[in-house]
């Protein structure tokens, strides 16, 4: 079934490398831009983290499933380890949105469920990959398309809505 099997995935693996290669681009001249005014407003600093990972994610996870000769079992431990990692980090970074008084509760659990559907689908994958069952590798695709979508709020927050 090619849920379990990595070769039937590489051209996807290939493009989402690629995307979040240039996503991130895109994020760090949106950073390189705004500097200024994004160091002068703590909120939005943690806006900046998280879009920037989770592009980044896209990337090492594309980079990832690249390898070559690499079995299944072993690319489920490294999806789990890295996933489970990422969503730590998206919640420390959501957290200190909170903490920092200038996120509203609505942009707080936004950001919060943005993150994770980003992020819990790679554990998702890795555990599945690992057990044989569960989805396997269509977990990564839905990681995907939330990554991107929040990656790109994050750079309209970043481009756009920083300088309102």
């Amino acid at each position: 079934m090619s849920a379990y099997a990595i070769e039937p995935w590489h051209d996807f693996f290939v493009a989402q490398a690629g995307a979040g290669a240039a996503l991130a681009g895109l994020v760090f001249v949106a950073i390189s831009i705004n500097l200024q005014r994004l160091l002068a407003v703590r909120a939005v600093q943690g806006r900046a983290v998280e879009a920037l990972t989770l592009l980044v994610s896209l990337l090492i996870v594309g980079l990832l499933t690249l390898i070559p000769g690499q079995g299944e079992t072993l690319l489920g431990i490294e999806l789990t380890a890295f996933g489970v990692m990422l969503t730590a980090m998206m919640i420390a970074a959501a957290a200190g949105a909170e903490n920092t008084g200038g996120a509203t509760r609505y942009q707080y659990l936004s950001r919060l469920i943005m993150g994770q559907c980003s992020t819990l689908p790679i554990v998702a994958a890795g555990i599945s990959l690992l057990a044989g069952w569960g989805g396997g590798l269509y977990w990564l695709a839905v990681s995907a398309v939330f990554a991107i979508v929040a990656g790109m709020i994050g750079a309209w927050v970043l481009l756009v809505e920083i300088l309102r």
